[in-house]
């Protein structure tokens, strides 16, 4: 069983006193990019369900072969294409049952800084307290129950710090792959993500969740 460690990106855009000087239009987004058979990065897709060929591609991620990658990407848009300038993969498996979990379930604390519906994702964005040890992240799927035109997921935060101090606050990037629990009827699927929290309590979030592709 793979566990993904998390990624922390660290890109910021730097100030300019210059008042005739004018930036692009850069984006930061969450997007899907895909890799053609000689992994390179050929096309990426918004949340908006856009699909944009790539012009440039200056984020130095490594891809497979004919595979798709989960991202956060600063971008910008010409005549040509997309113009990717940094970009960080996001952790993005898909949500595993406990008992795959071969050495057990991990729920140490995280801090959600924002979540929202992307297009067939759930989006999220982690504050993680850590200093310099390995965190694993991952996402379990407690269960899944049908009730007539609903089905309910109900999935949980897999976070392993490893005894890390808690130091200083970072930020992790995740997008919970949703597909495998669409609904071909026209149904909806409703998502739950719960997590621990610093506080010690228990935070659950709810989404609904219809295919987009």
């Amino acid at each position: 069983m793979k566990k993904c460690l998390f990624l922390l990106m660290l890109a910021a855009l730097a100030a300019c006193g210059e008042d005739e000087y004018h930036y692009p239009p850069v984006k930061l987004e969450y997007l899907t990019g895909y890799s053609d058979g000689n992994a390179t990065l050929q096309s990426i897709r918004t949340d908006q369900g856009e699909v944009l060929p790539v012009w440039r591609d200056g984020t130095g991620l490594s891809f497979t072969p004919d595979s798709l990658m989960r991202m956060v990407t600063n971008y910008e848009m010409a005549e040509e294409g997309a113009i990717l300038y940094a970009a960080v993969a996001a952790i993005a498996p898909v949500p595993l049952t406990e008992d795959k979990f071969t050495d057990g379930i991990k729920t140490d604390p995280a801090e959600i800084l924002s979540i929202w519906m992307g297009q067939d994702y759930l989006n999220i964005v982690l504050n993680i307290k850590r200093q310099n040890g390995t965190h694993l992240l991952h996402f379990i799927e407690d269960k899944v129950e049908e009730d007539g035109n609903r089905t309910d997921v109900h999935l949980r935060l897999y976070h392993d710090a490893g005894g890390d101090v808690p130091a200083y606050t970072s930020r992790a990037y995740l997008s919970v792959p949703l597909q495998p629990y669409a609904r071909k009827d026209g149904g909806i699927t409703r998502v739950y993500f719960s997590l621990n929290t610093y506080e010690g309590a228990t935070e659950t979030y709810k989404f609904d969740y219809t295919p987009q592709s």
